[in-house]
């Protein structure tokens, strides 16, 4: 049976930013702190990482001495529209005993751009799926699972979908189409799971949304019924570095070469 990875029970799709609240003193405050950038060309990096996912609910209840322990999987799809593709955009990981309000112990970059020679374009849209699933028998082999994947005739004809992205501009809608027939194909290889995953979310940053204007590191957090998903989106810029260097040059200041003497 396939995983119905959009089922309104577990899945919940983000179109605005989760972690600003609308308006109010916070959303004023966080204006005034918050380093803009004026344009999307100055960006020089971008960095997504996951968070460790929070399960509330593993969907197992405990029966007389045993605590009700789940095998999950987490799978983490991301689609962008630039060629710097973090190891396919695509990630599995198995683990065996998780409890109810537990973490998955995740951690990691799931989305990397840094500006180069070669490289000078900032990504304008970077859309992520996560879903935890809960598997009925022994987990399996999640590098044998992504071995057939990349194998998977209709995997790769989305690949070459994924490619041409960057070299046109296309809706939001198409690349969150490409998400979910690639979450759909990887349900088909992963075999013993429930028909449904305990929690998935799917969000899009964009640069029109704003979420590359800000500077620095912002915190994202998305709830599922069953699963709280967090993000952190990581935005370098151009102008921080000419910014230091002006301050310390103002006033008709002249630039002064020190040197420090080491004290041992």
């Amino acid at each position: 049976m396939a995983i119905e990875f959009l089922n309104p029970e577990t899945s919940v799709v983000f179109s605005a930013p989760a972690d600003l609240p609308k308006g109010g003193k916070f959303a004023d405050a966080l204006k005034n702190i918050a380093r803009d950038i004026p344009t999307s060309d100055q960006l020089t990096g971008v960095e997504l990482r996951l968070l460790p996912p929070f399960v509330k609910d593993n969907n197992t209840e405990p029966f007389l001495v045993f605590p009700g322990f789940a095998k999950l999987y987490c799978l983490t799809i991301v689609v962008s529209d630039i060629n710097n593709q973090l190891v396919g955009g695509i990630d599995l990981q198995g683990f065996p005993r998780i409890g109810d309000n537990e973490h998955l112990p995740i951690n990691k970059t799931i989305f990397y751009w840094q500006q180069n020679e070669t490289d000078h374009k900032p990504p304008k849209q970077v859309h992520t799926l996560c879903s935890v699933i809960k598997s009925k028998k022994a987990l399996r082999e999640t590098g044998k699972i992504m071995a057939d994947l990349k194998n998977d005739q209709e995997y790769q004809t989305l690949m070459g979908t994924v490619t041409n992205l960057a070299s046109s501009t296309s809706p939001v809608g198409v690349a969150l189409d490409i998400i979910t027939q690639v979450a759909g194909i990887v349900g088909k290889y992963l075999g013993n799971v429930e028909d449904k995953p305990v929690g998935t979310v799917i969000n899009s940053f964009t640069d029109i949304r704003g979420d590359f204007d800000h500077e620095g590191v912002r915190k994202h957090t998305f709830n599922a019924t069953k699963v709280d998903f967090e993000m952190e989106v990581i935005v370098r810029a151009q102008r921080h570095a000419e910014r230091s260097r002006t301050r310390s040059l103002e006033d008709g200041q002249e630039e002064v070469e020190v040197q420090m003497e080491p004290l041992w």
